[in-house]
């Protein structure tokens, strides 16, 4: 039997194929119409881009853009759009359900528009006491419907939205290099695997490993492997860069299914190092794989792919060689890969990759190799070129959230990271430098909170394994910092920074020979001024302190940055607290990232009561009257 729908003021009726609001009669092409039929009719369930086409198209060959315009037409039609879905949900990757409420009325009845039958006879009160059971769930359901009119589309859909179905989870590893020269392309082949990450990340249906942690696999890409390493990754992409005489080009990819240990889908793409094609490739490669998969890219995400990065190749060489240098993560390399992302820009002034890249750079040179105070500004510049030319990146404002955390400007850290979560919530550097802000204002739950939304973003992350560790046990939480320590020591057994914090962690735990242990093979791994320094407080702590001013000695004598806040850490560990509050004045002038846990370490105990402790305290914005205002 024909019907009409009722959807809060709007009227679909599918005998005169007309939507009405309220007198007005709504536009709407036929398809729109039938899909809004189709969608309203099965509203029980998702609907996948491939029945839609098969039922509502005919089976005919319609572009994954043709059905994303439609839907968005029909949500236009009631009032609706793709910022809201009060009417049409997108479930990523699956398809699409009509999720407001509605009212199925037959053929005849009243709707907006019409005129209303005449009222029913009073109600006869004998007749009414006598009513029949039945009658009570329809006077229950009608009251159900007007709750939901009352509270809105926005809160029925709440009620009523379907768990997020797990999307296709892919690792990218680094491509291998075939050539004649196969060292000299290996910056090259490292760009082609991160463009392919970073291209497949813009498709929402996919959730795809980001390059921090995918590059972890770049000595060891065995199955075995990586299945350990992260346990929930179905799908692996590999390929292998071939460049031959006169820069011809060819990348051969494949993906492969981890769990069934078979070859989803495989190909060759051919082209020039000296062409933009190259960047056309790797676009091609991003949606081979979610065709594949059968995940539909949406509009605005395929204008995204086929953006190029830039159209100067002497800029984009530079930049290669750049990220090749930043990557290798050295005192040495990050000021060249600073010189090369300048030639990158003055090429292409409108490169933004560069600007990202140049900025990463210098907050490397800021957190580990630089007095703080020398790099602060330039980090803080570059960004705010980066958002001259794209004000609402996610990226840039990530970084600047995380470096003001370490420069202890907390409302800006605050605005920065807020900013950056809302543009982008799949950064995982977003959530460390939350997880650092809360370590700093001592508010331990929501430190973990962070730090578990981080490792599900990038499990792998490094930077975020050492600096995890600090944020609890920087909060008192020392059996949650021994867990992730003990999983991040065994995910990066060869990371030196891992393994002296966890000596630092292990002697505020009161496990004195784990601390010497941890740190002594820190020292052994990476053998930097502080890792020298993290020895020294972990043989203070255990009680050989003979051996703390001939290591603090020895990490002076190397002629780099020596963080003056770890070195007053080490001074309280054999009990000099003058010279701790000393070198803490030091640390507070050259602007020490690790005074952002001065209110937290369990370190700085013995000095709370000392008078210039308060003073220390105001001048890094952590007294208590600003952290009240600072909490969330």
């Amino acid at each position: 039997m024909p019907l009409k729908y009722q959807i809060a003021d709007y009227t679909l009726d599918t005998t005169r194929y007309r939507i009405s609001h309220g007198d007005a009669v709504v536009p709407a092409e036929p398809k729109v119409f039938d899909l809004l039929v189709y969608l309203i009719r099965h509203r029980d369930r998702v609907l996948s881009r491939e029945e839609l086409f098969r039922e509502v198209w005919d089976g005919r060959e319609v572009s994954d853009a043709t059905l994303s315009n439609h839907v968005k037409s029909a949500r236009k039609i009631l009032g609706d759009s793709g910022e809201l879905q009060r009417t049409i949900l997108t479930i990523r990757g699956r398809g699409y359900q009509f999720i407001a409420p509605v009212i199925v009325i037959p053929e005849g009845a009243a709707t907006n528009g019409d005129v209303p039958p005449p009222p029913p006879p009073a109600a006869d009160p004998v007749a009414t006491a006598a009513a029949p059971t039945w009658r009570v769930p329809v006077v229950i359901a009608a009251g159900v419907v007007l709750l939901v009119a009352l509270l809105g589309w926005r809160t029925f859909a709440s009620w009523h939205a379907q768990p997020a179905p797990e999307l296709p989870y892919v690792v990218v590893v680094p491509f291998d290099v075939s050539g004649d020269a196969p060292d000299a392309w290996r910056p090259f082949a490292d760009q082609v695997t991160r463009e392919a990450i970073r291209n497949l990340r813009k498709i929402s249906g996919l959730r795809v490993v980001p390059p921090p942690s995918a590059f972890t696999f770049r000595d060891n890409k065995s199955r075995d492997h990586i299945r350990r390493q992260l346990p929930d990754v179905q799908y692996v992409l590999d390929g292998v860069v071939s460049i031959s005489a006169g820069n011809e080009l060819r990348i051969t990819v494949e993906l492969e299914d981890l769990r069934k240990g078979l070859v989803v889908w495989d190909k060759d793409y051919e082209g020039r190092t000296d062409d933009t094609n190259l960047f056309a490739m790797q676009s091609a490669i991003a949606g081979a794989v979610s065709e594949s998969l059968k995940v539909a890219i949406l509009a605005g995400e395929q204008r995204a792919l086929d953006e190029f990065p830039t159209t100067n190749l002497q800029a984009y060489e530079a930049y290669v060689a750049g990220r090749y240098q930043l990557d290798l993560l050295s005192h040495e390399s990050l000021p060249r890969s600073i010189e090369l992302f300048d030639r990158a820009i003055a090429l292409d002034p409108k490169f933004f990759d560069a600007y990202i890249a140049r900025s990463d750079a210098y907050r490397q040179l800021f957190a580990y190799f630089e007095p703080p105070i020398n790099m602060l500004q330039k980090v803080v510049d570059s960004l705010a070129e980066a958002q001259q030319l794209r004000p609402d990146s996610a990226e840039a404002w990530s970084s600047l959230g995380l470096t003001y955390v370490m420069a202890w400007r907390w409302k800006d850290a605050w605005i920065a990271l807020s900013k950056a979560k809302r543009r982008d919530p799949t950064l995982a550097q977003t959530e460390l430098g939350f997880a650092l802000y809360y370590s700093g204002l001592g508010e331990a739950d929501k430190v973990k909170l962070a730090l578990a939304a981080a490792n599900r973003l990038d499990p792998l992350n490094v930077e975020m394994a050492d600096w995890g560790n600090w944020a609890l046990f920087m909060v008192g939480e020392s059996q949650a910092a021994r867990e992730w320590v003990d999983k991040k020591m065994e995910q990066h057994p060869d990371v030196g920074p891992v393994f002296s914090g966890a000596g630092v962690g292990a002697y505020i735990a009161g496990d004195y020979r784990r601390s010497v242990q941890l740190a002594e093979k820190g020292a052994e791994l990476d053998g930097s001024p502080v890792a020298l320094i993290m020895l020294a407080q972990a043989y203070g702590y255990a009680g050989q302190k003979e051996k703390v001013l001939p290591l603090l000695e020895k990490a002076a004598s190397v002629g780099t940055y020596v963080c003056p806040y770890e070195s007053a850490a080490a001074y309280l560990s054999i009990g000099d607290e003058g010279r701790a509050v000393t070198l803490l004045d030091d640390a507070v002038a050259k602007r020490s990232n690790c005074l952002m846990f001065l209110r937290t370490d369990p370190r700085m105990e013995p000095i709370r009561q000392h008078p210039h402790y308060p003073v220390l305290l105001n001048r890094v914005g952590l007294d208590d009257i600003a952290v009240a205002s600072y909490k969330r």
